[in-house]
């Protein structure tokens, strides 16, 4: 359930419905998050279009919120992207000879599995410090990147209480063992979330700027 999936750039539609079972569950029997491998080289710009065309292609109606491109070389904590409560984190790395490593952890499991809501869980066992970091150690999963190649990473980055239809959201976090000051390790972000009664995305043209555009934040 956690292998990469293969994603045909000139295909995406092809495996959006794999992807979209994996990360926008509502049961914790699914894990939340999907690792996907290009199946050939592309370019930055090709990638930043395949995460578009991923979720464009998923079987539910998502819209954007935020963009963002940016060279980052710091560690963090598990936490959560900031975003509305329903929200799907799409993460885009372009290929880099900075080595990371990347962690998802199964926060709404681990609040089950403590008879606990979500918000007491985190209440209780904070992330942010070693010992709410801990308690979370048996939820954790390392996802094996790929090095020196384009991959993403989507995420479902919701935080709503469990029960009924409402879509389980994971913590995720990454860490550079050995920064390079002479390298970059370009990761490009999408935030969406479903389009609700009410729900306005980002226009079309920000997509547009975002897709074709080569500076970083």
């Amino acid at each position: 359930m956690t292998e990469p999936l293969l994603l045909p750039p000139d295909d995406v539609a092809a495996v959006a419905p794999a992807a979209f079972t994996r990360v926008w569950r509502t049961s914790v029997d699914q894990p939340g998050f999907a690792l996907l491998r290009f199946s050939r080289p592309v370019g930055s710009r090709e990638l930043r279009r395949a995460m578009v065309e991923l979720v464009a292609a998923f079987p539910a109606d998502f819209v954007p919120e935020r963009f963002g491109r940016f060279d980052q070389q710091v560690s963090s904590k598990f936490h959560r992207d900031g975003a509305p409560p329903a929200s799907l984190l799409v993460l885009g790395y372009e290929p880099t000879p900075v080595r990371s490593r990347f962690w998802v952890a199964d926060v709404s499991a681990a609040a089950v599995s403590a008879g606990l809501s979500l918000a007491e869980y985190l209440k209780t066992n904070n992330p942010m410090f070693p010992a709410g970091e801990a308690a979370l150690q048996p939820f954790v999963t390392e996802l094996a990147l790929p090095f020196g190649e384009a991959f993403v990473i989507v995420v479902n980055n919701s935080q709503l209480p469990h029960g009924g239809a409402k879509p389980l959201g994971l913590l995720h976090k990454a860490v550079i063992e050995f920064p390079d000051p002479n390298g970059t390790r370009v990761i490009n972000s999408i935030g969406f979330t479903p389009r609700v009664k009410g729900t306005v995305g980002l226009p079309p043209a920000d997509v547009e700027r975002f897709l074709a555009r080569d500076e970083l934040d």
